[in-house]
């Protein structure tokens, strides 16, 4: 079974999209931030990071450069529901697919991800 690694700082809406994520078939592990997703990172295994864009120790951004560095198959994607033009013009930069937490394809975006074969792939973008 798939893992994905799910950071977010509020403890709530972690545990409706672990819920979520689990009754769809994947294997899911929380992160409370980006320090934490980082320390699980270092010991523990994870084919996809959904991670939260604004947290009290970093943002999505940093973790990617961090993940993305690291652990380069590791595929990303941002959570979030600050979808303002200019969150979505720097997740577009960086290559990382970005999804509103309440979407309805949710499900369908993160399966698709984690089935990706390359990196570019997990990043939804072309060689």
């Amino acid at each position: 079974m798939k893992t994905i690694l799910l950071v977010d700082d509020d403890s709530f809406i972690r545990q409706l999209l672990a819920k979520l994520f689990q009754k769809n078939g994947f294997s899911v592990a929380e992160a409370d931030g980006v320090w934490s997703a980082k320390q699980f990172l270092e010991t523990d295994q994870a084919e996809l990071v959904c991670s939260d864009l604004n947290m009290p120790d970093g943002n999505g951004f940093e973790l990617y450069n961090y993940v993305h560095q690291n652990y380069p198959d590791i595929g990303f994607m941002l959570l979030t529901n600050d979808l303002r033009l200019s969150v979505c013009n720097k997740a577009n930069e960086y290559g990382i697919p970005i999804e509103a937490k309440n979407s309805s394809v949710l499900i369908e975006k993160i399966a698709k991800q984690l089935n990706a074969g390359s990196p570019y792939e997990k990043q939804g973008r072309n060689p």
